[in-house]
């Protein structure tokens, strides 16, 4: 990584922010993707993390602090309490300061103070920060290098939100989330995004962007022998997460309902923690919400068909990358497999109307040779472009300042 311009025998220090805690224990896909990025870093330097705290029920965050004590020489958190009063507060600074609600949500005189006096105590070689809501704490960094670890470009995803639910509130809250990353993205060492369709967007938008593809180290092929349950579908996210909520919401309402018509004894199964009341009410027959699962490959092992239904979001989707992984077949949208490079009736099924989407998964669930030949090479493919040791591979040509094209994953997407 970056010891050619350390003393011999010293491991690169790295200071690590983000706005949440996260372990082996993480219910979403972003902090399933950032504790598998902080594994592979541990690996190479010595991290200190630093997050926010307060967010979830204490007995999840004391796991999450185990884990990161697992991985790290120092794991320092700032309590964040945000209440209805604190998001209308936000909400109203986001139209005069034309910053979004959520960065302002992050923004805390708390956390601006632990981070400076992190750096002064632990004289970091780096500053890793996760995700855009964060990226306004590269201000504190003093001269010590920094980069930008987006996860999610909100210029992509917000603009397709915007497009999907137009309103005057959706577009500003585009807007400012497009000048913000404009603003701050140029003053990092390197932005880092998980696909080639987020970098080039945001190196379209502001050039001076060092924007480069990184892909994901998801790369652990399970090979175990979990039989798949017949005529059962599934579905895993956090519900939280607006394109997840959207496009379940969706699925029910206008796939499911077409599915069951045709093939009454298939079931749905839905992984994720706190799903809303009014989802469950409007479930419908045959559907199942399984609350969090333990060990989410072996979730989607068992299903016959993941179906990863999304109309909007940006970057490359975990829950695909992770079902291809555990062997499943995958039936999604366009936006559902962007970024994974899956190829259309080679690794997955892609269907955008209601009516495709169920006649696609309704082909897998009656042919059985059809679902084991998707599978098996998704899960080849996802192997090869999202192991580790790709991953790592790619950081350390980011310390050797390589040229973006070096260090891209090949990994596109779709503007759309």
């Amino acid at each position: 990584m970056i010891r050619e311009a350390l003393p011999a025998g010293r491991r690169p220090r790295i200071l690590l922010l983000a706005p949440f805690l996260y372990g082996d224990k993480a219910a979403h896909g972003g902090a399933v993707l950032c504790w598998a990025q902080l594994r592979e870093l541990a690996q190479e330097a010595d991290l200190t993390f630093l997050g926010f705290s307060g967010l979830e029920d204490a007995e999840a965050e004391e796991q999450h602090r185990a884990s990161l004590a697992t991985c790290c020489v120092s794991v320092r958190h700032v309590p964040l309490r945000i209440g209805k009063l604190g998001v209308l507060n936000a909400r109203w600074r986001s139209l005069r300061m034309h910053m979004p609600e959520l960065a302002l949500l992050c923004r805390t005189a708390g956390m601006e103070q632990a981070l400076r006096d992190a750096l002064r105590e632990v004289e970091p070689d780096l500053v890793w920060i996760q995700f855009p809501q964060m990226a306004h704490y590269v201000e504190c960094c003093e001269g010590v290098p920094a980069v930008m670890d987006v996860q999610d470009a909100y210029t992509v995803s917000a603009f397709r939100k915007a497009r999907r639910h137009a309103s005057l509130r959706t577009w500003l809250d585009w807007m400012a989330w497009a000048r913000y990353e404009a603003r701050l993205y140029p003053r990092f060492k390197a932005v880092l995004t998980l696909s080639d369709q987020d970098a080039q967007v945001l190196r379209a938008m502001t050039p001076a962007t060092p924007a480069r593809s990184m892909g994901l180290p998801l790369g652990r092929v399970h090979r175990d022998a979990i039989a798949p349950q017949p005529m059962r579908v599934g579905f895993a996210g956090s519900f939280g997460h607006h394109p997840n909520l959207e496009g379940l919401t969706w699925f029910l309402s206008e796939v499911w309902p077409q599915l069951r018509a045709g093939l009454p004894s298939v079931r749905l199964v839905i992984a994720g923690r706190n799903p809303p009341p009014e989802l469950e009410a409007a479930a419908g027959s045959g559907v199942e919400f399984a609350g969090f699962v333990p060990d989410i490959f072996e979730f989607y092992a068992a299903n016959t068909v993941t179906v990863v239904p999304l109309l909007s979001g940006g970057g490359v989707k975990i829950k695909t990358v992770e079902a291809m992984l555990a062997g499943s077949a995958v039936v999604a949208t366009r936006i559902g497999i962007e970024g994974t490079e899956a190829v259309d009736g080679e690794h997955a099924l892609v269907a955008d109307g209601a009516g495709s989407l169920a006649e696609a998964i309704a082909r897998i669930l009656q042919d059985p040779p059809l679902r084991a030949r998707l599978a098996g090479a998704a899960q080849v493919h996802a192997e090869r472009l999202f192991s580790a040791d790709a991953w790592r591979a790619r950081v350390a040509c980011l310390w050797r300042h390589a040229p973006p094209t070096e260090v891209s994953t090949g990994v596109n997407g779709n503007v759309g």
